[in-house]
C-alpha cells in the first residue's frame, strides 16, 4: 500500500481488538457516537459492582477521588487547570450553562454561523426569544481556502450590539477545523463572549484552552475521546467563575472557586465519569500525539485521495490538515448520497453518516484509530459499485 508498513498495520489491527465493534462491519460514524474501548467499559463495570456493594461508602471514598482524577486528566488533555472544568452530560447540556446562566441586555446580538449544530442553535434561539435578543447568522465558505476566510465571515456579522460569538471548533457539517484562537480574539476585541462548541474537537485536534482565550468551551467526551456515554465537559474562564447561574441548583448554591460547582447535581451514577480517566489513559498509553493523531490524519488523507476516483465527487472539507481532522465530507454530482448510504449499510455493512450544507447532501465519514486503510478501500469500492448500480437502474 505504501502508506503504512505491515508492522504498523498489524499494530493498529491489534488495537482494534480492544473494542467491542462487530467483526465484519465498518464503523465510520464515530463522529456521532464513538465506541468506548474494552478497558474503559470493563473498568466502569468493575466500579459499578464495587459501588453497589456499599453505595454510600463507595460514593465518597471510591468514586469521588476517581472523578477528581478524571477531571485532572481531562484538564491536562485540553490544556487548562482542573478548577476550570465542570462535568456535564454532553455538549448540549454544557451550552445551556452560559446561555441560561447569564443575563444579556435587551437588544443585544448573538453572532453564529449558518452551520452550527441544531441543538446549539436552538439553545440560543430560545434565549434570544426569552431575553429579547437578535441572532445574526453568517454564511461559512464551504470549503474555505484559508482560515482567514472563516474569521472574516464571523467579523462581517459583528456590530456594536454584539455580545456573544458562538462558533464550533470542528464543524459537524463538514469537519472543518476553525481557527478558534483567532475567533476568540475577535470576540474579545468587540467586548463579546467567545462560546465554543467543541463537541468534535476533544480527541481529534490539539487543544490548549489557556492559550485559546475563549470564555466558555463545551464538548462531548463520548465522540473522539471514546469516553463512556453521558460524559461531557464545560470549560469556564476564571473571570466567569461564580458569575454564571448554575443550570441545576442544589448543594452548589454557594459560590466556589472551582468549576465543579457547575457539575451535574444530585445523586447519579459517577462510574461513567470515573471511566473517563481510563479512556484518557487508554489513548495516552497508545500515544495520542505521537501515534493516534498522525495515524488518523494519514487515514483521512488517504480517504480524501481515494474519493477522487469516484466520478463527480468533490470534497467539502479542506485538504490542509490545519483546517481538517478525522472527518472527511464529500458529495457526488447528480446522486442521492443518502440513498447510497442506505445501500452501504444494507448490502455491505458499512455504517456512514450524511450531512446537508447549502441544500446539498454529502457523506460525512469519521475515521478513528480503530479503522483501517482496508476499511477505506472497502468503502470506496462499495460506493463505486452502488454508483454503477444506480446508473444502470436509470438507464433501464
Amino acid at each position: 500500500m505504501g502508506y503504512i508498513t505491515q508492522e504498523e498495520a498489524a499494530f493498529w489491527a491489534g488495537v482494534r481488538e480492544q473494542f467491542y465493534l462487530t467483526p465484519g462491519r465498518v464503523f465510520f460514524n464515530g463522529g456521532s457516537v464513538g465506541p468506548a474501548a474494552r478497558p474503559t467499559i470493563e473498568r466502569v463495570i468493575d466500579l459499578l459492582r464495587t459501588f453497589e456493594s456499599d453505595p454510600l461508602h463507595h460514593q465518597g471514598h471510591t468514586l469521588h477521588p476517581l472523578v477528581e482524577s478524571a477531571r485532572e486528566k481531562l484538564a491536562t488533555f485540553v490544556g487548562t487547570h482542573p478548577d476550570r472544568i465542570a462535568f456535564v452530560q454532553n455538549t448540549t447540556m454544557g451550552m445551556n450553562v452560559p446561555a441560561q446562566g447569564l443575563d444579556f441586555e435587551r437588544g443585544s446580538e448573538i453572532v453564529m454561523s449558518d452551520q452550527e449544530y441544531p441543538s446549539v442553535r436552538n439553545v440560543w434561539r430560545y434565549i434570544a426569544e426569552r431575553q429579547g435578543l437578535t441572532i445574526r447568522e453568517v454564511p461559512l465558505p464551504t470549503p474555505p481556502d484559508d482560515p482567514h476566510e472563516i474569521v472574516d465571515a464571523f467579523a462581517s456579522g459583528i456590530t456594536p450590539k454584539t455580545r456573544v460569538l458562538v462558533f464550533s471548533h470542528v464543524y459537524f457539517t463538514t469537519g472543518l477545523v476553525a481557527p478558534i484562537q483567532a475567533l476568540s480574539h475577535v470576540a474579545r476585541e468587540h467586548d463579546a463572549l467567545a462560546v465554543i462548541d467543541g463537541a468534535h474537537a476533544v480527541g481529534m485536534v490539539p487543544l490548549n484552552l489557556d492559550e485559546v482565550g475563549c470564555h466558555f468551551y463545551v464538548s462531548s467526551c463520548h465522540k473522539w475521546l471514546l469516553a463512556p456515554k453521558g460524559v461531557g465537559m464545560l470549560y469556564i474562564a476564571e473571570k466567569f467563575q461564580n458569575k454564571v447561574r448554575p443550570l441545576i441548583v442544589g448543594f452548589n448554591q454557594e459560590p466556589s472557586p472551582m468549576a465543579s460547582r457547575y457539575d451535574m447535581q444530585g445523586t447519579r451514577d459517577h462510574t461513567h465519569v470515573a471511566g473517563l480517566g481510563t479512556a484518557i489513559d487508554f489513548q495516552a498509553e497508545i500515544g495520542w500525539e505521537t501515534k493516534i493523531r498522525p495515524y488518523c490524519l494519514g487515514l483521512a488523507r488517504y480517504l480524501k485521495e481515494r474519493t477522487r476516483e469516484i466520478e463527480g465527487s468533490y470534497l467539502r472539507v479542506p485538504l490542509d490538515p490545519v483546517m481538517s481532522g478525522f472527518i472527511t465530507t464529500f458529495g457526488i454530482d447528480g446522486v442521492n448520497v443518502g440513498a447510497i448510504s442506505g445501500r452501504l449499510w444494507n448490502d455491505y455493512q458499512i455504517e456512514t453518516s450524511c450531512t446537508n450544507v447549502d441544500g446539498v447532501t454529502g457523506f460525512r465519514i469519521s475515521t478513528h484509530f480503530y479503522n483501517s486503510y482496508e476499511d477505506v478501500d472497502r468503502f470506496i469500492d462499495a460506493v463505486q459499485e452502488v454508483f454503477s448500480q444506480i446508473r444502470s437502474e436509470r438507464e433501464k
